[in-house]
């Protein structure tokens, strides 16, 4: 859907006419021939249209994000969910084609790494991962200078960090949670973003007794997340893995157990205990 259809979608739902809807913003027939996909608007003029009538931006944005981006990059954002499900539901198999589609696409190299390093966890195969692609991987995550706070660099370190010595590793997360412990706004999804990480390095050191140096940071931020719904599994999923490391087993199963029974087994097939 375009921006235009979007706008008169919002404009009819809410019962406004054109003027109603754009109060004095832009002109009328301005308004009138954007509804219509005939002309642009800018972004200012876009914004204080939806934050004067407290329209949803995220479902907005939802709604016209197909029309804007490219071919590869919608086959793309459908193959990373369909790993993300086939990961967290151990499913090797379909890990494995998914990866052959996501080989074939133009461009996307983080997206190739992020996949190839994920298949090898999951079929064990990490140590037949080559030399040569893991230096390609450390090379492109060193390309980002504010590394911190770049999505596709955070997004790599998440799915790949099984590939560093412990030692760079331990000194990479280090940093990263200690840049985040300063007194500064990030959005939810930029913290989400690093609870992933923490979430990946703590599976990463109990599943391959690895003794990792910021296992009780990472098991600290997860439990000072805010008491958000956003963060709710992140807090269970640090309550998990604390069990693990403090040798409860029987309380990390319960945590198990009583996800899968709310039918949150897609999302746990993967904590063994």
């Amino acid at each position: 859907m375009r921006i235009g259809s979007a706008l008169k979608k919002e404009r009819l739902r809410m019962g406004l006419t054109q003027d109603e809807m754009i109060q004095g913003i832009i002109k009328k027939s301005h308004y009138s021939k954007v509804e219509r996909n005939l002309e642009g608007i800018s972004a200012d003029s876009l914004f204080e249209i939806l934050f004067a009538h407290n329209i949803d931006i995220d479902n907005f944005l939802d709604q016209i994000k197909d029309e804007y981006r490219s071919v590869e990059g919608k086959k793309a954002i459908k193959l990373n969910q369909e790993v993300i499900k086939a990961f967290n539901e151990s499913a090797t198999n379909k890990m494995q084609e998914k990866l052959h589609d996501i080989l074939q696409l133009k461009g996307q190299t983080i997206f190739k790494y992020r996949a190839i390093v994920s298949v090898a966890i999951l079929s064990g195969q990490l140590n037949l991962l080559s030399p040569d692609l893991k230096k390609q991987i450390f090379l492109q995550f060193a390309k980002y200078d504010n590394w911190f706070e770049n999505v596709d660099a955070l997004r790599l370190l998440a799915n790949c960090l099984p590939i560093f010595k412990i030692e760079q590793l331990d000194n990479v997360i280090n940093q990263l949670l200690r840049h985040y412990s300063k007194n500064r706004s990030y959005s939810e999804r930029m913290i989400e973003r690093i609870a992933i990480i923490c979430n990946n390095y703590l599976y990463y050191c109990f599943y391959s007794n690895v003794e990792g140096k910021n296992i009780s940071a990472c098991l600290k931020f997860l439990s000072n997340l805010d008491c958000s719904y956003h963060f709710l599994f992140y807090h269970i999923a640090g309550k998990f893995y604390l069990n693990l490391f403090k040798d409860e087993k029987n309380e990390a199963r319960k945590i198990k157990k009583q996800l899968i029974s709310y039918g949150y087994k897609n999302l746990v097939s993967s904590w063994r205990t």
